[in-house]
């Protein structure tokens, strides 16, 4: 009696068998991603880091114009004495256009007059202070109320000397001799900014200032500036 037939695998697939357990005991390893550069990024992160560069430049230059200069700490009203601890230190970038007075001179500040007054935070001047409290003894001081049509176009300064000058009414003849005038000297100016007229404060002798108040009343007026030079030939 014989034996019944067993069944062989034909050799292929075998070699298959074989080839998918192979593949079970050893797993594909993904190759590695290829790195790509972007041009784009790398030239925008060498920008950055040059603008950083610049910047820190910049704000290195910057501080280095600041410098310290005098302000006003408490608010002082003019003719107030000014006292060390009226005054502060800020810094500030140099401006040709600003003429503070450094910090170093506060000794040349302190035992002053204020000529004008003087709010907290401003800057400290040269025309913000006077050695002489104003008036003086002797002196009044007059307010000389006009509009811009009766001062000249170059704006008066604290020390100006300036004439107050009669004008005739302006229906009348031009005057036949040279017209009454008071002379006295510049302390402020100030602008009301509703009307526009000028408030121009000046001193002079106590014995002028009921004549000069009395033109100022009148509004027939005109304020003539005198000459700023320091000295002659």
């Amino acid at each position: 009696m014989s034996s019944p037939p067993t069944h062989q695998p034909a050799p292929d697939h075998l070699d298959d068998e074989f080839d998918i357990a192979e593949a079970k005991l050893e797993p594909a390893v993904a190759a590695p991603p290829k790195q790509r550069r972007r041009p784009a990024l790398i030239g925008l992160g060498v920008a950055l880091v040059a603008l950083g560069g610049l910047g820190a430049a910049w704000l290195a230059t910057s501080m280095s114009d600041t410098v310290d200069v005098l302000a006003v700490r408490a608010d002082v009203a003019r003719g107030e004495q000014i006292t060390e601890d009226d005054l502060t230190t800020a810094s500030i970038n140099a401006d040709p256009a600003l003429d503070p007075i450094r910090a170093e001179r506060s000794s040349e500040v302190v035992g002053q007059y204020a000529s004008v007054d003087l709010p907290a935070g401003t800057l400290v001047t040269a025309n913000s202070f006077s050695g002489a409290i104003q008036p003086a003894e002797g002196e009044s001081m007059v307010g000389v109320a006009v509009t811009p049509a009766q001062l000249p176009s170059e704006p008066l300064r604290p020390g100006d000397t300036v004439r107050i000058v009669d004008t005739p009414n302006p229906q009348d003849n031009p005057p036949g001799s040279t017209p009454d005038s008071i002379e006295a000297t510049v302390v402020s100016t100030t602008t009301d900014d509703e009307t526009g007229q000028r408030m121009v404060n000046v001193v002079l002798p106590e014995v002028r200032a009921p004549d000069l108040a009395a033109r100022v009343a009148t509004g027939r007026i005109v304020v003539v500036l005198g000459s700023r030079a320091t000295g002659g030939e």
